[in-house]
């Protein structure tokens, strides 16, 4: 796979960012996104240590505006693989618990905004990441409204791939993930970044990483 311009969503922080310097030290050109812009600021700077172009889009992808605005800097850019990672966490809670702000924006950001910017970009790409996670696969208590923007992506994602489209899916489904040293019970992120990476270069449709076992 050539070293293609890339797109990560939610890269000012957490996986995303580990996303984010891990492309940029392979030698693609990385598009960085998110709402904080002192962060995104500091991740383009880093970044630039490594002599690779990147630049920053600053976007609320639970507003229709921003993802269009997003997608226009994509196609600006000329990004051909779209990495899907941004999202809202599981809060956690008994469904009686969580609000209707929570069901919308968790709707909106982790399962309506990966579609919107696959539809807006199906014709420019040639690979797309969907970052989903262990709960795409398994359910569990306390996660029904995460559970059900994961399960949604996973069975769009799914049929997408049953359709003639022009470039590759991957989707991701991993358990904890140390994105940040005190972290237990979590993944190495060297060991998920490498997985990813070579899934990719692979042309993989799934990979599990499941660090229970």
């Amino acid at each position: 796979m050539s070293l293609s311009n890339v797109l990560i969503t939610g890269s000012s922080s957490g996986l995303g960012n580990y996303l984010a310097f891990y492309f940029s030290k392979k030698g693609h050109n990385v598009l960085i996104h998110g709402r904080n812009e002192n962060k995104l600021k500091e991740t383009e700077r880093k970044i630039l240590e490594n002599a690779t172009n990147v630049k920053y889009v600053i976007a609320d992808l639970r507003k229709s505006n921003d993802i269009e605005l997003l997608c226009k800097a994509a196609i600006k850019e000329d990004v051909k693989i779209l990495i899907n990672n941004a999202g809202i966490i599981c809060p956690n809670l008994p469904f009686e618990k969580i609000s209707n702000q929570i069901i919308d924006d968790m709707i909106s950001v982790n399962l309506i905004a990966p579609i919107k910017m696959i539809n807006a970009l199906s014709s420019h790409l040639e690979y797309v990441i969907n970052i989903n996670s262990m709960v795409g696969l398994e359910a569990k208590k306390n996660r029904t409204l995460y559970a059900s923007t994961k399960w949604g992506l996973k069975g769009f994602s799914d049929s997408l791939k049953k359709e003639k489209v022009k470039f590759q899916i991957l989707d991701v489904y991993p358990t904890n993930i140390k994105t940040y040293p005190e972290r237990e019970n979590a993944m190495e992120i060297d060991f998920v970044m490498n997985e990813i990476y070579e899934a990719m270069i692979k042309c993989k449709r799934d990979l599990v990483l499941d660090g229970r076992k």
